[in-house]
């Protein structure tokens, strides 16, 4: 009698837990009818019923669980990373970095966009100052590789290939194997078209200022990198373009404000409007282009005779500018598997290129660098930041204290009076030991220099 309890007990668990789950207004009699047919069933279909039961309900949570799998697994939506130099003008930052980055993420709905900037002194501030917390390159990664991102769309929002970049290329390259797919899109001015359209989009956006006394001056960053041309390149192509009342200077380099006063002067405008050649309206067009600072731009210009109006709007703030960058990101380049690799001798085919190279010291700064590949032979001419090195010795500083004179590298003086040496390249993407001769302490150090496939243009 017990046994024929419990069998009864068992199937009336199941029935009203099916009861519960499936019935509509005839729950109660439904229930009370299959309760006595159940009575009447022998102890092995109880246990069965009960088995069955056992098993749909696993089954049915099993499946539950390979649904939420499935889901979180497609929720992981590819991302595309934006890399800015950063600014803690916060205004400006969202007017135009974060404007930037709203008119990407518009475009592609199905991806999801990160942030990150390469300025930590930046981003140090913004916390402190602000406590909003922005990842820096190597922390974004982090971030990106921790999170289970598999597809990467890689967006630089700097002007033009420069340190910034080439850093950000370096972490890019060293990262690109803990992903399916990793894509890097372009700076802003890259190829020609770029040039066409910035200057469509910066005199479109001037062009009340464009009255024929009014001398419409950009002011750069300027940088030591060879990308500095970028400015000269850019200067050329606004005069090509009929607008000769444009003119391009920098901060840090050249052309200079010397320069921007030369071309107002010659060009006897009356009035100079400023506006910064910098993403973001930050520290320098706040302070150096349109500050009260006797060696700001604004007042420098004053003093020169102009009437000068500054306008401190970053390139960021230009839809057409915010455009080019929205179509950068849509024809990224995939990072692929050779560029990410050591390339030996062989790898590059016969050719004269240009290529950037990583110093294991600040103080040997490679600022130019044209590499030849011949017959399967490589040779590289550098140009160095500075002139504090009298010669180079390919190995370390101990073998270069005990070689020949002959074995060593001297530097040849280029016409801008800068030193270059022409040095043996055994192999791309591999720290390579070179002795540097310090000419002021008459001293051998060892530095390692890597030179970059992935960063070869001919």
């Amino acid at each position: 009698m017990a046994r024929t309890t419990k069998a009864t007990a068992a199937i009336m668990s199941v029935i009203c837990t099916l009861s519960l789950a499936g019935c509509g207004a005839n729950t109660a009699s439904t229930t009370t009818a299959a309760a006595q047919t159940a009575a009447t069933e022998t102890t092995t279909t109880a246990s069965e019923a009960a088995e069955k039961a056992e098993d749909t309900t696993t089954t049915a949570a099993s499946s539950e669980e390979a649904e939420t799998v499935n889901e979180e697994t497609s929720d992981v939506k590819p991302v595309i990373l934006t890399v800015s130099f950063g600014t803690s003008y916060n205004d400006s930052r969202e007017a135009t970095i974060g404007a930037i980055e709203k008119a990407i993420a518009d475009a592609n709905p199905d991806k999801e966009l990160r942030r990150a900037f390469t300025s930590q002194i930046i981003i140090d501030k913004l916390k402190e100052r602000d406590g909003i917390e922005i990842d820096n390159v190597d922390e974004a990664f982090d971030r990106l590789e921790n999170d289970g991102i598999k597809e990467l769309i890689v967006q630089p929002t700097h002007v033009m290939s420069g340190f910034e970049y080439d850093d950000l290329m370096k972490v890019v390259r060293e990262q690109a194997d803990k992903f399916d797919s990793v894509k890097v899109a372009s700076p802003l001015l890259t190829t020609d078209n770029d040039y066409t359209d910035v200057i469509n989009a910066i005199t479109v956006a001037t062009e009340e200022f464009d009255d024929g006394e009014t001398a419409v001056v950009f002011m750069g960053h300027g940088t030591e990198h060879p990308a500095n041309a970028t400015y000269a390149k850019l200067q050329s192509m606004l005069t090509d373009a009929g607008k000769t009342n444009y003119c391009i200077g920098t901060v840090e380099a050249e052309p200079s404000i010397d320069d921007v006063i030369a071309f107002a002067k010659n060009g006897g405008y009356k009035r100079v409007v400023l506006e910064p050649l910098m993403v973001v309206a930050g520290d320098h067009a706040n302070n150096d282009m349109a500050g009260d600072e006797e060696d700001s731009w604004k007042t420098i210009l004053t003093n020169e005779g102009f009437e000068v109006v500054p306008v401190l709007r970053g390139l960021g703030e230009i839809p057409a500018i915010r455009d080019i960058y929205v179509a950068h990101t849509a024809s990224a380049q995939p990072l692929s598997a050779e560029s990410a690799a050591p390339a030996a001798v062989g790898a590059v085919e016969d050719g004269t290129y240009n290529i950037t190279v990583d110093s294991s010291s600040s103080m040997f700064k490679v600022v130019n660098c044209e590499l030849t590949v011949s017959g399967g032979e490589m040779t590289a001419v550098m140009t160095l930041s500075g002139t504090g090195y009298g010669k180079l010795f390919m190995g370390t500083a101990e073998e270069a204290a005990a070689a020949e004179e002959s074995d060593c590298i001297p530097f040849v003086e280029n016409a801008d009076g800068a030193y270059t040496y022409t040095v043996p390249v055994a192999a791309l993407d591999t720290p390579i030991n070179c002795a540097a001769w310090s000419i002021k302490k008459s001293e051998w150090y060892d530095r390692e220099l890597t030179f970059n496939s992935a960063d070869i243009r001919a």
